[in-house]
């Protein structure tokens, strides 16, 4: 692929990373859509990675418009295009985002089973990108299994989660991962400890810069300073 594509590929994807970061989810959309147009349908191994990773970032961010035809589309162009890569950390990545969507339409079974694949095959390399990608499986995992009632294990799946992005550095991610143990503990009415995990995410997201997040997140623990 030529440098001037490459480049082009990483300015599109670190734009698109902001927009996410700035909750910002329509801009991001049209980003990796003229990323698309851009790329263009080619038979090489390396431009269907780069699709396939184009693809996966816009279904995770229609998903977070709720825009769930869409979002089965694009995630099942990614996983097509990722393995007609044959690049295992792309596979894993398009597996995530299966398993994300299938979770929140409710089909855990299969949910479930692309998360744990998705796990094993980022589990192959120690790279930052697969300890990433571990984490967010976790992440993902661990809300799984809170909705499907394995509380014991939803909790020890969180705090690998956190561990783990830690680890990487994914500040996002551990903000994100405090997040959802703290809505899985409302859920079961755990009142202070809810409060408690929602300020933990509050300063992940400060430290990433998400202020817009985090400001979101101050509001609904009404005037309780964190």
């Amino acid at each position: 692929m030529p440098d001037t594509v490459q480049e082009a590929l990483a300015k599109a994807l670190h734009e698109g990373h902001e927009l996410e970061h700035e909750q910002r989810w329509e801009e991001a959309v049209d980003v990796y859509s003229n990323l698309l147009t851009s790329l263009g349908p080619t038979s090489s191994r390396e431009s269907r990675a780069m699709r396939a990773i184009a693809f996966t970032r816009a279904g995770n961010a229609l998903m977070e418009l709720r825009r769930w035809d869409d979002a089965r589309v694009s995630l099942d162009k990614a996983l097509h295009e990722a393995k007609g890569s044959g690049d295992p950390a792309i596979v894993a990545q398009a597996l995530l985002g299966a398993g994300v969507f299938a979770t929140n339409q409710d089909d855990r079974k299969r949910g479930e089973a692309f998360l744990l694949d998705a796990l094993e095959r980022f589990h192959r390399t120690d790279d930052r990108a697969s300890v990433q990608g571990r984490g967010w499986a976790f992440l993902n995992l661990a809300t799984l299994y809170g909705r499907t009632g394995r509380l014991d294990l939803a909790f020890v799946t969180f705090t690998k989660a956190q561990d783990v992005l830690g680890a990487a550095e994914d500040w996002a991610g551990v903000a994100a991962a405090w997040e959802a143990q703290a809505q899985l503990r409302r859920a079961i009415h755990d009142e202070d400890r809810w409060r408690e995990d929602l300020a933990e995410a509050i300063v992940f997201y400060d430290r990433e810069g998400m202020k817009a997040k985090a400001g979101r997140l101050r509001m609904l623990l009404g005037k309780k300073r964190v």
